[in-house]
C-alpha cells in the first residue's frame, strides 16, 4: 500500500487523542517522548497552534510552535519512536517550512532540545545562535526562510552595512563582527539581512563610501525598525 504524508494545521481533537495515546505508550514502551509537556501540547491545540504529521491518516508525529512577529518558534516536533529513522522527521519538516514560507513567515527559531536531536537540525540548514549578551540557552538556533544578503569576511569599502557584538561605548579599535555588502534600489536591498542581534549593539551603514549612520541597532530607524527581538531585520534603508 501506497504511504501517504498529509500535515494539518487545524488538528481535530479526535487527533489531539490519537497523539496523546501515542505519547502515553511512548513514555511506558521506552520511557521516551514529550508526555510530560502534555499540557503545553494542549494549550498549543486550543491556539491552534499545533500541526500534526498523518501517515495513512495515523496521526505519528506533531509540532508544536507559536508566532513571533516575522518568524515562527517551534517549541516541540516530535515523530513518534516507532516511526524514527525512516526520513519522516525530514519530510515533515520540509511540509511544515514550505507552508510556513508561503504564508509569509521569513525565520524559523527553535531551542535544539533534546540536545541529540542538534544534528537532525544542522542537516536541516539551522544554525546556531551566536551570544547576545543576554540570558538566552546555549542550544538556541534559527533558520531564515528567505534567501538573503550573505555576510562577508572581506566587505567592499563603498556599500556595506557592519555589526559589532558590543555597544558603540565598548567599541574602541574593535572590528566589526559581522559584515554584509549591501546593494540597494530606492532603499530597497536586494535581498534583505536577517540576523540574531542584541538591540544595543552598535550597527553602521556605509553609502558611496562615507558613513551614512551609526548608532545602537534600536536607534536606526524610527520609519523602518530593524530591532525584531532576536533578530536584526533589514529589508528597506532611509535614503
Amino acid at each position: 500500500m501506497k504511504r501517504e504524508h498529509k500535515i494539518n494545521f487545524s488538528p481535530s481533537k479526535n487527533d489531539l487523542n490519537k497523539i496523546k495515546d501515542l505519547l502515553i505508550q511512548e513514555r511506558k514502551e521506552y520511557d521516551d517522548g514529550f508526555y510530560c509537556n502534555w499540557n503545553i501540547i494542549e494549550n498549543s491545540f486550543r491556539r491552534n497552534e499545533l500541526i500534526s504529521l498523518k501517515l495513512n491518516d495515523v496521526p505519528i508525529g506533531f509540532v508544536v510552535w507559536q508566532q513571533c512577529d516575522i518568524f515562527i518558534e517551534i517549541d516541540i516536533m516530535e515523530i513518534h519512536y516507532d516511526y524514527r529513522k525512516k526520513g519522516l522527521g525530514k519530510i515533515f519538516f520540509g511540509m511544515i517550512s514550505e507552508s510556513f514560507k508561503d504564508k509569509g513567515v521569513l525565520a524559523i527559531k527553535l531551542f535544539c532540545q533534546p540536545k541529540e536531536s542538534e544534528l537532525f537540525w544542522r542537516k536541516m540548514g539551522f544554525i546556531k545562535f551566536s551570544n547576545l549578551g543576554y540570558s538566552m540557552s546555549d542550544i538556541s538556533f534559527y533558520k531564515p526562510l528567505i534567501e538573503v544578503c550573505a555576510m562577508t569576511e572581506t566587505p567592499n569599502k563603498l556599500n556595506k552595512i557592519e555589526l559589532w557584538d558590543v555597544e558603540p561605548y565598548q567599541l574602541r579599535n574593535n572590528s566589526p563582527r559581522w559584515s554584509w555588502d549591501i546593494n540597494t534600489d530606492n532603499g530597497i536591498l536586494d535581498k534583505p539581512i536577517i540576523h540574531p542581534c542584541n538591540v544595543n549593539w552598535n550597527i553602521r551603514w556605509t553609502k558611496n563610501g562615507k558613513t551614512e549612520k551609526e548608532c545602537k541597532v534600536k536607534y536606526f530607524s524610527s520609519d523602518n525598525p530593524i530591532d525584531i527581538s532576536p533578530f536584526m531585520y533589514i529589508k528597506k534603508l532611509d535614503e
